[in-house]
C-alpha cells in the first residue's frame, strides 16, 4: 500500500513484547508487524524480546519502523519488565502496548491517539471492547494477506465458522497511554512475570491513582494459538501472585496504593 494511503499514527511508539514459544506464535508475531507495517505510518515500533538467546529475523520483514531489542532472560516471560522497558525508550507523548497476536480497528486506533493527544476526557484507552478470536481457513487467509478488510466483513453479531468471542470484554491486548500517566502511576508491575493477572493489576492501580481508562465499543481480533496451552497456563497462576495482585490492589488504602506507585515509578526515574 503506497505510504499515503496509510493510517498516520502520528509519530508514536509501539511497544511489543515477545518470546518465541513455538511456530504459531512466531507466524502470529511476523503477521501483525506485516499488517502493522502495510495499515500504518509515522510510528515508531520497539520489538522486546526475552529469551536464553535471540530468534527474531528483522530481515524477513525489512521494516524500517521496527527497532529489535534483545534482553537475555530464561526466567519466566517478564512481559511488565520488558513493556517498562519499552516506555523507557520511547519518547511519544502517547504509547501502544500491542500484544503480538492482536490487530485493531484501524480507524479506533487512530481516534484512540487523536483523543489522548488532542482531547481532555481519556488518559489510557482499549480501541476495543470485546476480543474475537480467529482461526482455520479465516486466519491464515488474513496470514496470507493481512489487509484488515479481511476481517471488516466479520458481523460480530454473526460470528462465521472460523471466528469465537475469547472474551466479551477485556483491557489488554492494545493499550494506549499518555505516556507522563502511564509513568506516574508506576506502569505495570515487574513483580508479576509471566501473564495473566498484569493487565487488571494495572487498571485498577491506575483507576485508584485517577486515571481515567475507556474503551471503544467494537471488537478487537486475536489470532489464535494454542489453545491447550492457554487453559493450562490459568490454571497454573490461579493461586498465585500474578492472580492475587489485582485484589490487593482492592484492598489497598489509598496511602498504600500511592507508595506503590511511587516505588514501582523508580525503574523510570
Amino acid at each position: 500500500m503506497a505510504e499515503a494511503n496509510k493510517t498516520s499514527l502520528r509519530d508514536i511508539d509501539i511497544i511489543v513484547s515477545y518470546r518465541e514459544a513455538n511456530e504459531e506464535r512466531r507466524e502470529n508475531l511476523y503477521t501483525v508487524l506485516a499488517h502493522l507495517g502495510r495499515t500504518y505510518t509515522d510510528y515508531r515500533l520497539w520489538l522486546l524480546e526475552a529469551a536464553a538467546t535471540p530468534s527474531f529475523d528483522w530481515r524477513r520483514l525489512d521494516d524500517p519502523h521496527i527497532r529489535h531489542v534483545f534482553v537475555p532472560h530464561d526466567g519466566p516471560f517478564p512481559k511488565s519488565m520488558l513493556y517498562n522497558t519499552g516506555v523507557r525508550l520511547a519518547r511519544s507523548p502517547v504509547i501502544c502496548f500491542h500484544d503480538a497476536d492482536s490487530i485493531a480497528q484501524p480507524q479506533s486506533l487512530r481516534a484512540c491517539i487523536d483523543a489522548l493527544m488532542e482531547g481532555q476526557d481519556s488518559d489510557a484507552l482499549c480501541p476495543y471492547w470485546s476480543v474475537i478470536n480467529v482461526a482455520g481457513a479465516l486466519k491464515q487467509g488474513f496470514m496470507a494477506d493481512p489487509d484488515y478488510g479481511c476481517l471488516a466483513t466479520i458481523d460480530p453479531q454473526q460470528l462465521p465458522e472460523d471466528a469465537i468471542v475469547l472474551y466479551p470484554n477485556a483491557n489488554g491486548g492494545i493499550v494506549l497511554f499518555k505516556r507522563s500517566e502511564y509513568i506516574r502511576v508506576g506502569g505495570y508491575n515487574a513483580r508479576l512475570e509471566g501473564w495473566g493477572g498484569e493487565d487488571d493489576e494495572l487498571l485498577r492501580r491506575a483507576s485508584r491513582l485517577g486515571v481515567r481508562w475507556h474503551s471503544m465499543n467494537v471488537p478487537m481480533f486475536h489470532l489464535h494459538h494454542d489453545s491447550v496451552s492457554r487453559g493450562e497456563h490459568i490454571e497454573r497462576i490461579r493461586d498465585t501472585e500474578n492472580a492475587r495482585a489485582p485484589e490487593a490492589i482492592a484492598d489497598m488504602s489509598q496511602e498504600e496504593v500511592e507508595a506503590l506507585a511511587v516505588e514501582l515509578s523508580a525503574f523510570f526515574r
